[in-house]
């Protein structure tokens, strides 16, 4: 059980939360990723856990990773540091509700998804901003958001990083509930205490035939992804892109 300062755990009535705590921005590493997907692994066998709820500390639900200080742009293999634990997150049984409070962007947005249920407010913004990093998406997003919003909707985020409001995240299927910024959690444990009011055995059941197969194609998607992530690594490109984003500026890119 990790309850370092990164991560905050509680279990009560049947509901496990797990609080990310690297405010503002909750940026992720594979540690992290790594550390949550260890609770995850634990509740698996928790007969006291019938739901878990993932939310984050400070105004944004998880920015992703942070670019500015990752070794990734230095050469770390993405997929045995990161997208291996990633995987975990995909691989357990119980039903998971994240909050999202503020920004979801990029990995963030896959930290997201990884969630059965999605509960936000007006001011959450959400983004797969990639393309405008001049980079490849990962996190298994290829899979998993056109499989919550379909495809037509999931090819218009990823291919104009456009940024969407809790509204409209709400209204394309992205988020589940949509509440007042102050009934964020209430929303979120109403929801966990109607799954854990049904039967565990059916829910556990229910959900792993739901999901049947998703754990192993996004493992087969991811290995792809960090190929393409790997090729464009070392474009300038992707050095523009993400100077642009670290200096919150329009980047200028010269296809090489």
């Amino acid at each position: 059980m990790d309850n370092s300062s990164q991560i905050i755990f509680s279990l009560t009535n049947y509901t496990a939360y797990i609080k990310i705590n690297r405010p503002p921005h909750n940026f992720f590493d594979a540690n992290l990723i790594s550390n949550i997907a260890d609770i995850f692994e634990e509740m698996d066998n928790e007969k006291q856990c019938r739901s878990i709820i993932l939310y984050s500390e400070g105004k944004n639900f998880c920015a992703g990773a942070d670019f500015s200080k990752s070794n990734f742009i230095k050469g770390e293999n993405i997929y045995e540091n990161l997208y291996k634990q990633a995987l975990r997150l995909f691989r357990t049984n119980k039903p998971i509700i994240a909050i999202i409070q503020g920004a979801a962007i990029g990995g963030g947005l896959g930290v997201a998804l990884s969630a059965d249920f999605r509960v936000t407010c007006k001011e959450a913004r959400f983004s797969a901003n990639f393309g405008i990093l001049g980079f490849h998406q990962g996190f298994g997003t290829t899979i998993t958001l056109p499989r919550v919003i379909g495809n037509q909707k999931a090819k218009l985020m990823l291919l104009t990083s456009k940024r969407i409001s809790g509204d409209e995240a709400y209204n394309i299927g992205l988020a589940d509930h949509l509440v007042e910024y102050s009934e964020l959690m209430s929303k979120a444990q109403e929801l966990s205490n109607e799954i854990n009011s049904s039967g565990p055995l059916g829910i556990k059941a229910i959900r792993k035939t739901l999901n049947k197969g998703l754990a192993d194609e996004i493992e087969k998607i991811v290995k792809l992804e960090a190929k393409e992530q790997n090729i464009l690594r070392n474009t300038k490109d992707f050095k523009e892109g993400i100077n642009a984003s670290i200096n919150r500026r329009k980047p200028i890119f010269k296809e090489e």
